[in-house]
């Protein structure tokens, strides 16, 4: 156990930055840390407490379950990074987008999916694929939900069945994991963290359904948003990444594949509110700490981030719901939670070589 880990989480619980959190820390395979500290929703009626089995609405964590997916194709021999993707996505206006411009988030697609809702399903996706670029593609990095979006729908096209069963088949059930999910059944209810309030839209408070608006409106499943999942569970994307591809006798992705996922793209737009990204991991974020120089990992608007540090083998997943029982605006004071574990997960390591 990592004690300043206790002392940083329980400070973060009291200044209410989030109710309760999961903090799980593993080395080369070996556990460093495990713990769940706090509640589900402070003290208010239907709390609970959160333990190391409780599921969280990982919200964009989905997009490297994605893009987790979309390599394993690519590595198949199915999905081409530099093909446009109009091939997949015929009714796609921007012509020259391809795989690559949505994983690295280099599209120059700025559609917003949330104001588009409470449009319905069908007004969605053809708002996203009428829209044509404001950059053009490979120029600049733009992060964006849009990109994920397409990016889902481009894998169903390949898998050629739904979205659910490509990331179960390609990435669920090799890597064992088996508490992660889209629109988890009802049993699992008691063990699932609520997000948020929301009277205006969905009349209560959000529980066992996707928290981000554009996916809710699509069902619960897409790209960029809608899994649900235990810290056990992602630690495992995470650890596939640092062991170049290599899962369990399985070389589930190629090295030279997992490489080039982790590097940075180079553009002539290095403007520091758009860092780079790798191939849909985020790299050189304020959240991974001392370890962004070297770091990757991603984040979720509901509070959950996990990260990799490979040369020192970490893998560190923070699971907490900080939009309860109200979202609040940037800066996100659980990004300074999570470099704040970091630190003190690099600083102890250090100090027992």
């Amino acid at each position: 156990m990592i004690d300043d880990i206790d002392a940083i989480i329980t400070t973060a619980i009291r200044a209410r930055i989030f109710p309760g959190a999961v903090i799980v820390v593993t080395q080369n395979n070996r556990l460093l840390h495990a713990a769940a500290y706090g509640t589900t929703m402070y003290d208010d009626p239907g709390t609970s407490t959160v333990t190391l089995d409780t599921i969280y609405d990982l919200a964009s964590l989905t997009k490297v379950f994605t893009a987790t997916a979309a390599l394993r194709l690519h590595d198949a021999g199915l999905l081409p990074l530099d093909r446009p993707v109009q091939h997949w996505l015929p009714n796609l206006h921007a012509a020259d987008i391809t795989i690559r411009h949505l994983l690295s988030h280099r599209s120059g697609l700025a559609v917003q999916l949330a104001p588009l809702a409470r449009s319905g399903t069908a007004t969605i996706r053809e708002v996203v694929y009428a829209t044509p670029p404001t950059h053009p593609p490979g120029n600049v990095t733009r992060y964006a939900n849009v990109n994920t979006l397409l990016l889902g729908d481009v894998i169903a096209a390949v898998y050629g069945g739904s979205l659910v069963d490509a990331l179960s088949e390609l990435v669920c059930q090799p890597l064992g994991i088996r508490t992660t999910r889209f629109c988890p059944p009802v049993e699992w209810r008691a063990r699932i963290a609520p997000t948020e309030w929301d009277e205006e839209w969905r009349g209560g408070l959000v529980h066992g359904i996707v928290h981000d608006e554009s996916a809710y409106a699509l069902g619960g499943v897409a790209g960029h948003a809608g899994l649900f999942g235990s810290a056990s569970d992602v630690l495992r994307l995470v650890q596939l990444f640092l062991q170049e591809g290599w899962w369990d006798g399985q070389q589930l992705l190629k090295p030279a594949t997992v490489r080039i996922a982790l590097q940075p793209r180079p553009e002539p737009d290095t403007h520091p509110a758009h860092p780079a990204s790798g191939l849909g991991w985020m790299l050189n974020r304020p959240y991974m700490g001392a370890a962004k120089a070297e770091g990757f990992g991603h984040s979720g608007f509901t509070g959950p981030i996990i990260i990799g540090v490979p040369s020192q083998g970490l893998t560190i997943v923070l699971l907490c719901n900080r939009t309860y029982p109200k979202r609040t605006p940037p800066p996100y004071r659980h990004h300074e939670v999570s470099a704040a574990v970091v630190d003190s997960v690099l600083q102890s390591i250090g100090n027992e070589v």
